[in-house]
């Protein structure tokens, strides 16, 4: 291995004392495939096997917590226990093949779920904003029904944990619900869950407070929580919250006791909306972590090159997404030498050798990431 790559393969210790082997992992990714009742497919046991080696931070799909969050077809579900953890747990058997750390996302859809996979055929959202000629405002949740997804989420640590889970990620990004209450423009709610931006807050740390009170119940002291955030909101619904904003809420969870943070950047040079804010978003925030907690980072690491470059950036750990699809020997590559070989797309005579359930790899044909040309791309 070339020395430059030294730095990947560093030990880093995270707050509750776990070792991690090396600054590697891998990112959720959507599989679309869980099976139709909700459970995990074989097919998906065979892609997480098969991305076992490429780092010690191993992070699942987002698995649906409420029957009433459900996001896309194919998700896998958290909600009906007993139908739920066979399966759960031969998939944190088998992405913890070759002694890395298994961490199970999990999500709300909020107003971003589906209504034909949801019973009621609605969604729920902090409020009701948004609705278009194809698609119906979500409906606001009550005040009740906020306090059992709450709950919610802490039997879902409390599964993963018997189903052997070394730990969970708490998903706040991606305009997902636990986002959707930080932001401005989709949280209009008068009542204590809304208005001010502490009030906005108060969801996302309330969810935190219930994994940590579930965890310390039901597990240990090793057991990983993680969470993870978009940076900052722009939309056509206006401005959601500022990478300002973001720092507070990365101090409130450092406070409330996370383990990780991750942010979810498509480039991990990206640089704030407000140009007149100096710095990488990964470098303004790996400065307000100050090294409290580990920070995660995601976004278009590609080359070993790119790994390196986003640890100077200020990132602890490393998580590929697309590359971590393309070319699931990436990591024992980059260790013998041959990073020249790592593949960036997929070419002709490696289809169907990558274990990828059918749902995904139409995905990934769709974003150009299968090659149609004769010529291997590397």
């Amino acid at each position: 291995m070339k020395p430059e790559f030294n730095a990947l393969f560093e030990e880093i210790t995270l707050p509750n004392g776990v070792v991690l082997n090396d600054r590697l992992g891998v990112a959720p990714m959507t599989t679309y495939s869980g099976n139709p009742d909700g459970t995990v497919s074989d097919e998906e046991l065979l892609y997480y096997r098969r991305r076992s080696n490429i780092g010690s931070l191993f992070i699942t799909a987002c698995i649906a917590v409420s029957e009433n969050g459900i996001a896309f077809p194919g998700q896998f579900i958290a909600f009906e226990e007993e139908l739920i953890m066979p399966r759960l747990k031969q998939l944190a058997a088998e992405m913890k093949a070759n002694g890395n750390k298994a961490i199970l996302q999990m999500q709300h859809g909020g107003r971003q779920g589906q209504p034909e996979l949801i019973k009621a055929n609605e969604t729920v959202a902090p409020s009701s904003v948004g609705g278009t000629p194809e698609k119906a405002a979500p409906r606001e949740l009550t005040a009740e029904e906020i306090t059992d997804i709450i709950r919610d989420f802490g039997e879902t640590t409390r599964r993963a944990i018997e189903a052997g889970f070394d730990g969970v990620e708490i998903h706040g990004a991606n305009t997902y619900l636990l986002q959707q209450f930080v932001s401005e423009a989709t949280n209009r709610r008068e009542d204590e869950w809304g208005g001010s931006f502490e009030n906005r807050l108060k969801f996302p740390l309330a969810v935190l407070a219930e994994v940590k009170r579930v965890a310390a119940e039901f597990g240990n002291e090793e057991f990983i929580i993680g969470y993870r955030l978009s940076p900052e909101e722009y939309s056509d619904l206006g401005v959601g919250y500022t990478i300002e904003e973001t720092k507070v809420l990365t101090e409130k969870l450092i406070e409330g006791g996370i383990h990780y943070l991750h942010v979810s950047l498509m480039d991990y040079k990206k640089r704030p909306h407000n140009e007149a804010i100096e710095g990488t978003i990964v470098e303004i925030l790996a400065k307000q972590i100050a090294g409290r907690v580990a920070f995660v980072v995601v976004g278009n690491i590609r080359k070993p090159e790119d790994a390196v470059a986003a640890l100077k950036e200020g990132a602890d750990i490393v998580v590929m997404g697309r590359q971590a699809l393309v070319d699931p020997e990436w990591t024992e590559k980059v260790k013998q030498g041959k990073e020249d070989e790592i593949f960036h797309s997929v070419p002709k005579e490696r289809k169907g050798k990558l274990d990828i359930p059918g749902p995904l790899w139409q995905l990934m044909s769709m974003y150009k990431m299968v090659e149609i040309e004769e010529e291997v791309n590397v």
